[in-house]
């Protein structure tokens, strides 16, 4: 399987390198030089030009930043490193130099460096761009910019850094890639140690050769969830357009020679953290690609237990049409009950999933028509979650489902869905959609059917209507007062047939 790359030996690689630990208005921390020095000697070693800096003012970081715009602007791969004190306030993340004293409101905008300063130092496509921020910290400064900020703002500024949509700036045969960490919203460790766990698991992982780099952040991750117990969990946001080896290429590669890559390391060790992932996922990718029992079979060959097992298993399962989900008492619209739990419990989360936030912008780039829509409403009602029925209208209703499937899989319950999210819900739901848009379509039927019968009563209520209205009062009339007959229907019948017609319709058409 070839690989294009983004790591020839001939293509211009640079990097810019931050680390601020000595801040005049707010307590030091000790690892930003320490870490900003690891990458530095890191990235130098993988053939990068790097600019770095320590503890930098104000003036000397825009400085900088404005050296490495002009140096990286004809670069094939760009990397930006932070480490120091950052902020978010109304969804934007600034980044503090050591003389910032955040005492006032409009020292926000003239003592930090907004990041998307940083973003504008990126080169064009096709360049790829990457962007590493351990910015995450318990931040005092931020405290005191919230006592002299508005309440509407002060509200507004977050613990840790908000995500950056790295789909939304860039386009082309490059892309972006934004590192991060800890989650959204989450507070980083600076550590015990002379580094941080973050940049110290990117030093060991970042410029491994042959690791493409989202694989090494996938690394990166669960070294500094095992070292922090879970309670710091790194997280990326990318829109490469091709493979990136910071540490150099990838071999071309046959799933068959994975294959025995994989078992050859298998039997060397049969501990789990030994496990290579990179042959693992890219075994993976070629099983996914080629999509037939052969390739999926292989995979579970080699990797019984492995991280896209279940997944690979649900597909075979599908591929040699021997599913037999079942799901009992499917509820108005595919809103399922019971055995649909087992369904949603059978497949794990990818850390891909769990990696990207849903945003509006996310969920507008699937291109949802109606009929999409009406699609993403029946697979969440079969997982248990009221929509308020299939109509194609995401209202308030529907967003609080997706919010509640996204909580239940253990993601940032953002109520927008991410293009993964979108690819995972299907795979989680495929074996029970034959049966859930069955029973849709016949609840449209009944529905239409019911709708057609009561066309010729509503038709003679109406008619009966305009003539009431278009008859004189009863004391012009000579005859005296007028009969007035009903429509046709006792009132206890049209009472019966408007209940029947509501029942059927509110399943299909709920209330937004």
């Amino acid at each position: 399987m070839d690989y294009a790359s983004a790591s020839t030996p001939s293509g211009k690689r640079v990097a810019l390198v931050m680390g601020n630990s000595a801040y005049q208005y707010a307590v030091e921390l000790p690892n930003p030089k320490n870490d900003a020095k690891l990458m530095s000697e890191t990235l130098r070693a993988a053939g990068f030009t790097v600019l770095d800096g320590e503890n930098l003012d104000k003036a000397a970081m825009t400085a900088l930043v404005d050296q490495f715009t002009e140096i990286a602007y004809d670069a094939e791969v760009a990397i930006v490193y932070y480490a120091g004190h950052g902020l978010q306030v109304d969804g934007r993340n600034y980044l503090v130099p050591i003389d910032a004293q955040l005492e006032k409101a409009a020292q926000l905008q003239t003592r930090t460096i907004p990041a998307d300063k940083v973003l504008a130092a990126l080169p064009p496509d096709p360049a790829v761009s990457i962007i590493i921020l351990d910015a995450c910290r318990d931040n005092p400064l931020a405290r005191s910019l919230a006592k002299v900020l508005p309440a509407s703002r002060s509200a507004s500024i977050g613990a840790g850094l908000a995500p950056v949509q790295a789909n939304g700036q860039s386009v082309g045969s490059g892309g972006l890639l934004i590192a991060y960490a800890t989650d959204p919203g989450a507070v980083a460790y600076d550590g015990k140690g002379v580094n941080s766990p973050y940049t110290a698991a990117l030093a060991r992982h970042l410029a491994t050769p042959g690791l493409e780099i989202q694989s090494a952040l996938t690394r990166v991750r669960a070294d500094v969830s095992e070292a922090t117990g879970g309670a710091q969990r790194p997280w990326h946001n990318a829109s490469l357009s091709r493979e990136v080896f910071i540490g150099g290429d990838a071999p071309a590669q046959t799933a068959q020679t994975l294959a025995t890559e994989a078992s050859a390391h298998t039997s060397a060790s049969t501990d789990k953290t030994d496990v290579n992932w990179t042959v693992e996922q890219k075994l993976w990718e070629e099983a996914s690609k080629r999509n037939t029992v052969a390739h999926y079979e292989l995979y579970l060959q080699q990797y019984p237990n492995g991280n896209f097992a279940t997944l690979a298993k649900l597909n075979l399962d599908q591929l040699k049409t021997v599913a037999k989900t079942e799901v009992a008492a499917v509820a108005p619209a595919g809103e399922a009950s019971a055995s649909a739990s087992q369904i949603r419990t059978a497949v794990a989360v990818p850390d891909d999933v769990k990696q990207t936030v849903g945003t509006p912008e996310t969920e507008a780039a699937l291109n949802l028509d109606k009929g999409a829509r009406i699609d993403l409403q029946l697979r969440l009602g079969a997982l248990g979650h009221v929509t308020g029925g299939a109509d194609g209208a995401l209202g308030a209703k529907s967003r609080d489902a997706i919010g509640a499937w996204q909580r239940q899989n253990g993601l940032i319950e953002t109520t927008y869905l991410t293009q993964q999210q979108h690819i995972f819900l299907v795979a989680q739901t495929d074996p029970m959609m034959p049966q859930i848009r069955a029973q849709y379509e016949a609840q449209k039927k009944a529905a239409a059917a019911l709708r057609k019968a009561q066309t010729p009563v509503r038709q003679k209520v109406a008619t009966q209507q305009r003539v009431k209205r278009q008859q004189p009062p009863a004391e012009d009339t000579l005859e005296g007062p007028v009969e007035r007959r009903g429509s046709g229907m006792d009132p206890a019948g049209a009472a019966f047939a408007g209940g029947l017609l509501g029942g059927a319709l509110g399943g299909i058409i709920g209330n937004r």
